[in-house]
């Protein structure tokens, strides 16, 4: 189905969104921080349910870069564009990053979130951290994690386009250990079309590292109402278990693990995450 696309001003930005469907309202929200949205094959899968609304987050891809770039900023963005399509609530869907956008969308607006999809995201407890790290590096072959470990060492004191060239180089060799079937990485799809905002991305990442230290959101995640769907592939490196958290800790979630499938369940998996989409979609209704 063919999106429309117009450019929203949202609490002081103006974004980049595309619309497709018809049906109950939901929203897509991509990862990143820092990237742009690739969620049209997610948008796809649902649009027949569905009024789907995806957007660049601000500082990315088509999107306005004006700040402030923090999390209250982000989460009044998607208030904005929800009072903007004229929805009392939504189904609020996120991906990595955009996970995390999500469920702090649903912690600070109850309300306002119908349900909460929950794909790839990192858990809230900061031991996520080293596991996805070893993980990462685990899945690497020798000479890329040897690159990878000179890379870390020169970022320590680059700065300006040569930190931006280095965190490039990272992210390509990170890339490389998102899928399940790694041989397959050639024919998948790449996220290049617009600059990465990595300064958008240490901002968010900081203030992110803050709150799981802060130890608050475990409680603010179980006054969450809204039936929850926990996503994932078993191929991910970032761990399972900070997911499987995830969905303990909110009353009305389930947590669904797709086979064969890595990070971006609907690269590899594209029929069994559109069923675990739609059934989750259809129950919930």
């Amino acid at each position: 189905m063919t999106a429309f696309e117009e450019l929203v001003t949202a609490n002081g930005a103006a974004l980049w969104t595309a619309t497709q469907g018809a049906g109950p309202p939901v929203v897509l929200c991509h990862g990143g921080p820092g990237i742009y949205d690739y969620l049209e094959p997610v948008a796809a899968m649902i649009d027949d349910l569905a009024t789907v609304y995806r957007y660049d987050q601000r500082g990315c891809g088509r999107s306005e870069d004006r700040g402030p770039f923090d999390i209250a900023a982000f989460l009044a963005d998607l208030d904005a564009l929800r009072v903007h399509w004229r929805h009392e609530a939504w189904t609020v869907v996120g991906h990595s990053w955009g996970a995390t956008l999500a469920l702090l969308y649903a912690v600070r607006y109850p309300e306002r979130t119908e349900r909460l999809v929950y794909i790839s995201g990192t858990g809230i407890d900061p031991a996520w951290h080293n596991d996805y790290r070893r993980a990462r590096e685990a899945k690497l072959q020798p000479a890329a994690r040897d690159r990878l470990r000179r890379l870390e060492e020169e970022r320590t004191v680059a700065t300006g386009a040569e930190l931006d060239r280095i965190n490039a180089a990272r992210a390509t060799l990170f890339e490389a250990t998102e899928y399940y079937d790694a041989t397959r990485f050639e024919q998948l799809p790449r996220y290049d079309r617009f600059p990465v905002n990595y300064d958008l991305n240490a901002a968010l990442n900081a203030e992110m590292n803050g709150l799981e230290d802060s130890g608050a959101l475990p409680a603010q995640m179980a006054r969450i109402a809204a039936p929850t769907l926990v996503l994932d592939g078993e191929a991910d490196p970032r761990p399972r278990w900070a997911r499987a958290q995830v969905a303990e800790l909110i009353p009305n979630a389930r947590h669904l693990t797709i086979e064969g499938a890595g990070h971006d369940p609907w690269v590899e998996q594209p029929e069994a995450t559109a069923r675990a989409l739609r059934r989750f979609l259809g129950d919930t209704a």
